[in-house]
């Protein structure tokens, strides 16, 4: 299984649009801010599955703040992570998801990709496909889920 990860958007969604139509994703996990926008590249995509959490700049659109999913023997926490002080430690979201029994920590608010496995547990930011910060591409990040094992990359656009 092939997943997509996006978030942080904030209205520009082209660029990704254009770049999810080739990856060909069978899901798409949306990590917040600007949760419209994920609806829209979905349906864009031909109706792709989404999951989605709101950010902290989802003033007008209503979502669950954080979701667990289990996945072929494997659990997502996602959480946009600006209720867990992410832009200057993920210690606090590492344990949350340690609480949950995560496998895979998905989240934003950074805009700056970031993909770790600590302990067992993967971080994964998928930074921004359109406003990043520190590089000047865009990112997002691409999970491939096989038989209980997970790859991750962070992909430039």
């Amino acid at each position: 299984m092939k997943i997509a990860v996006i978030g942080d958007t904030h209205g520009r969604i082209e660029k990704i649009c254009r770049e999810l139509k080739l990856v060909k994703a069978d899901q798409i996990f949306f990590t917040g801010d600007f949760l419209s926008d994920a609806k829209r590249i979905a349906h864009h995509l031909g109706g792709v599955m989404l999951h989605a959490v709101a950010g902290n700049c989802d003033f007008y659109e209503s979502g669950p703040a954080e979701r667990i999913l289990d996945l072929e023997g494997k659990r997502f926490y996602m959480v946009h992570g600006h209720q867990y002080g992410v832009k200057i430690s993920v210690n606090s979201l590492y344990y949350r998801g340690l609480e949950l029994g995560a496998d895979v920590v998905l989240f934003g608010h950074t805009h700056i990709p970031f993909c770790k496995q600590i302990e067992g547990i993967w971080l994964i930011n998928p930074g921004s496909p359109s406003r990043p910060r520190l590089d000047k591409k865009g990112s997002y990040a691409l999970l491939y889920l096989e038989k209980g094992k997970i790859e991750v990359a962070i992909e430039y656009i």
